[in-house]
């Protein structure tokens, strides 16, 4: 009896700081003073009180957890190792050269798409116009809404960005200059400035040259596959589309029979043909 007694004291005592603290914001109506504070102070008001502040923290820590459950991911390419392939969650294709670093979360933001980039990449961008695509490179910050381009950033005085389609914006970070580059355009780093030149198109050709997708889903090494093919599609039953897979290949010089082959022989699957498309099944 005396420890329960004495349990209401100090409850009573934090709860009347906790009103004397409402009081004093003038979160409380003047005119009723008494009466709340009776209310105040009763004990159903407390357990009701003591519920909502339980369910409240509940939410918070909730909310906070989901704002920073999406864990970061690490993408590295070897020296003198093919092409890495890659699809992010947002369905935008990274193919990373050699030497190169690609940082990027599991899910992506609801108002934006960030990475990091170090190395050289090409980039097949879904578009997307309420969530920009931002790249985020040592020397220049990079924003796209939708778009197919290159970059390079090697070394800390090197910078190099060619656009194929659609538009891109690179923001110096040292000066905070600004260059919109264009279908067809090429932005290099000279003398501590960008410059703008006319872009070399085939050099996007060589990226294809050979592959490597590593535990990649199936769904989308084939929809890489079909972005690549000009007379074949490749088709997925949907109970295999998450298989994964690490394969190599030189995707624009083989027939997608020839791909689909070499899936089914890795994955114990089946291919059936008709016409131009090809479908992989259990």
């Amino acid at each position: 009896m005396i420890h329960n007694a004495k349990q209401e004291e100090i409850i009573d005592v934090a709860w009347g700081q906790l009103y004397k603290r409402l009081e004093q914001d003038d979160l409380l109506p003047q005119q009723e003073t008494v009466s709340y504070k009776s209310i105040f102070r009763s004990t159903p008001f407390r357990w009701a009180a003591s519920v909502a502040i339980l369910c409240l923290c509940a939410v918070s820590v909730w909310f906070v957890k989901q704002q920073y459950s999406s864990k970061l991911l690490v993408l590295h390419n070897e020296s003198n190792a093919p092409t890495l392939a890659t699809t992010l969650e947002d369905g935008s294709i990274v193919y990373l050269s050699e030497q190169s670093t690609l940082r990027y979360p599991e899910k992506f933001q609801a108002d934006k798409r960030v990475i990091t980039l170090r190395g050289k990449a090409y980039l097949d961008v879904s578009k997307q116009p309420e969530r920009p695509f931002l790249i985020d490179t040592e020397l220049a910050a990079i924003e796209v809404l939708g778009t197919y381009f290159s970059v390079e950033h090697n070394d800390p005085s090197s910078f190099l960005l060619s656009v194929r389609n659609g538009e891109v914006k690179v923001t110096l970070k040292k000066n905070k200059q600004i260059m919109y580059v264009k279908a067809g355009e090429t932005v290099f780093l000279e003398s501590g400035k960008l410059q703008l030149t006319k872009a070399d198109i085939h050099q996007f050709d060589h990226c294809f040259d050979k592959i490597r997708f590593k535990d990649e889903r199936l769904v989308d090494i084939v929809r890489i596959i079909n972005l690549n093919s000009s007379y074949a599609r490749l088709e997925v039953a949907p109970e295999v589309i998450n298989r994964r897979l690490t394969i190599t290949s030189d995707i624009c010089n083989e027939t997608p029979e020839t791909m689909a082959n070499l899936i089914c022989l890795a994955l114990n699957l089946h291919y059936s043909q008709q016409n131009q498309l090809i479908y992989i099944s259990p």
